[in-house]
């Protein structure tokens, strides 16, 4: 069976809306009509917009649209029963139904022009739905207590002296005793609260936008609701809820920020006193950093489905092209950036440790999930340093994949030292803490052997530098007395201790993606174990330290970009950068 529906063209500036006829039966057949409403007006005929995944398409569910057959995906088919009304119709905008989704040429052209208006579309929507599925009486129960949560937050930082008083009124009907659950209710709260944070919704790309723009965002899983506001303030209120899943970075805490930031504002730039300084674009890389660990059918929507919040916020992506593919697009969107944002810290946002054929390395790769391992390096270091303001964001040679821009030469590497890796499989504990001393056995006599370091430092202070990769404050921790042998006892038997080893290779495990180098100008520092001797350390623009990698053939300056470094002496503008020593690195 196919679907029969047939599509007109879309005038300019305009979308369609279906009018879900209502049913007394949830098993009656569905059916709808659709029209076309234009954007133009100042008002718009109310409509809701549905916000939900639209899941596996395996086994299709039909709906009559005037008369023609519809297949539909299931979650998509439940949301729409759920929602019909048993008297009268409801106007609702669906995606899968008001945008054409065909394959061929018109119907791209018509996907194109409708995502690029996706923003307005949920900002003139009168309320975004949040379709989560099926519903059970956990659920019923745990959307009543939400909005309790963040009243009484509102109450303990508003009125402490009432706060008393209402806990005491609130308890009799909700179980709550003076701010603390009930045993028996909090275990099946944070039960419901923990299944619907696995909802695949929160992991949906899409999402992120949907909810920024509605006026009113209300959650709805079977039969029960609840406000998107009272959701998200009771997760913050109430630290119980989360459970042991999700962190204060979560995908939840990204879109009450992106919501909170954007809320009343138009499509045409987000009010500038809703951020400070530096935080609108420190809030905007971390929702760059944050979608590539979120899912989208079409890979192209990483891009797409956050197209109107840069818009609004200022920054112009290239229009959506559904044509084009995937590499072009990030890649576009990318140098879009750096123009719009005149800084190139995007780079940072997700360090690359191997390449992506035809990814361009200084282009994120948001099709990677979860590639962690040289992101310590960026805690360790701020990512930004002293801005070249004599020197152009980007030279001429910037564009078909390349990005030119000006920096300095810190060194070469011309040594590493580095401990094996804990997923070796012929790693054994006795093998990684004989590997791991002797590691710093080279480095103590590399230490031994610096007469003058470059900055000036002194020596003392750059035997640190092995620790970065595990934490900064080692030395007065379980490792004291590994770390005071290693830094200062060449010669003489380390300490043999189960604890100390233990606590050796635990932490070899959490770092032991990561080497130490030395360059040939007398530097040292840390960086990822992908780099290797020969590779640049160098400052580009903004950035802190990157170990660059010389294209191979005849190829003058054009690097890939490795991993970022930690560079003792060359960090937050510690290294001098005089216009006269800037050269063009051409990246790759």
């Amino acid at each position: 069976m196919e679907s029969t529906f047939p599509y007109e063209p879309l005038p300019a500036k305009s979308i369609r809306v279906i009018k879900l006829l209502p049913a007394l039966h949830t098993d009656d057949p569905l059916q709808c009509s659709i029209r076309t409403v234009s954007l133009s007006h100042e008002r718009v005929e109310p409509y809701e917009a549905l916000s939900y995944v639209w899941g596996e398409r395996a086994r299709l569910r039909l709906m009559y649209c005037d008369g023609a057959r519809f297949l539909l995906a299931k979650n998509c088919y439940e949301a729409l029963v759920n929602l019909r009304r048993k008297f009268v119709p409801r106007v609702l905008w669906i995606d899968a139904v008001c945008i054409n989704q065909a394959t061929d040429d018109e119907a791209t052209k018509e996907r194109n022009t409708q995502v690029k208006m996706m923003g307005e579309v949920y900002l003139r929507a009168r309320r975004v739905l949040i379709w989560l599925g099926p519903g059970n009486a956990a659920t019923s129960t745990l959307f009543r207590y939400l909005p309790i949560f963040g009243v009484l937050d509102r109450i303990s930082d508003d009125h402490p002296r009432l706060e008393n008083i209402l806990y005491s009124l609130v308890a009799q009907h909700f179980d709550v005793n003076y701010g603390v659950l009930a045993r028996h209710k909090r275990s099946q709260l944070v039960d419901s609260m923990t299944a619907i944070l696995k909802n695949p919704w929160f992991e949906r790309v899409w999402t992120m936008q949907e909810v920024a723009f509605g006026r009113k965002c209300v959650i709805i899983q079977g039969q029960s609701s609840v406000d998107w506001e009272s959701f998200c303030r009771a997760y913050i209120a109430e630290p119980n809820l989360r459970g042991s899943g999700r962190t204060a970075g979560d995908l939840i805490l990204h879109r009450w920020r992106l919501y909170l930031s954007l809320r009343g504002s138009s499509l045409q730039k987000i009010p500038r006193a809703r951020f400070e300084g530096a935080k609108q674009v420190d809030f905007e890389l971390g929702l760059l950093a944050e979608i590539r660990n979120m899912q989208a059918t079409v890979p192209h929507d990483k891009i797409y489905s956050l197209y109107a919040v840069f818009q609004t916020m200022g920054v112009s992506l290239p229009d959506p092209d559904y044509e084009k593919d995937v590499t072009t697009v990030f890649v576009e969107a990318t140098e879009a950036y750096i123009r719009s944002r005149q800084s190139v810290d995007i780079i940072a946002i997700i360090p690359p440790t191997v390449d992506r054929p035809g990814l361009p390395s200084w282009v994120p790769d948001w099709l990677s999930r979860n590639r962690s391992n040289p992101s310590l390096i960026w805690k360790i270091a701020d990512t930004r340093t002293k801005r070249l303001h004599a020197a152009p964001l980007l030279t001429e040679n910037t564009g078909d994949g390349k990005l030119g821009v000006m920096g300095k030469t810190v060194g070469k590497i011309a040594k590493t030292i580095c401990c094996p890796l804990i997923g070796d499989p012929y790693f054994t504990t006795e093998t990684g803490y004989a590997e791991a001393l002797s590691s710093c056995v080279a480095w103590r006599s590399l230490i031994d052997g610096i007469d003058a370091y470059p900055s000036g430092k002194d020596s003392r202070d750059i035997e640190r530098t092995l620790l970065r990769p595990y934490h900064t404050n080692v030395a007065r921790g379980p490792l004291g007395e590994w770390y005071r042998w290693a830094m200062h006892c060449s010669g003489t038997a380390p300490p043999v201790d189960d604890a100390v080893l233990d606590e050796v290779l635990a932490k070899r495990k959490a770092g032991g993606g990561f080497l130490v180098f030395v360059l040939d100008t007398g530097y040292v520092g840390t960086a990822h174990r992908s780099c290797g001797v020969g590779d640049l350390v160098a400052l580009l623009s903004s950035l802190n330290p990157l170990v660059l990698r010389p294209r191979e053939g005849n190829r003058p300056r054009e690097f890939r970009i490795v991993t970022p470094a930690y560079c003792e002496g060359a960090m937050s503008g510690d290294l001098s950068l005089e216009p006269e020593e800037l050269e063009e690195f051409v990246l790759v």
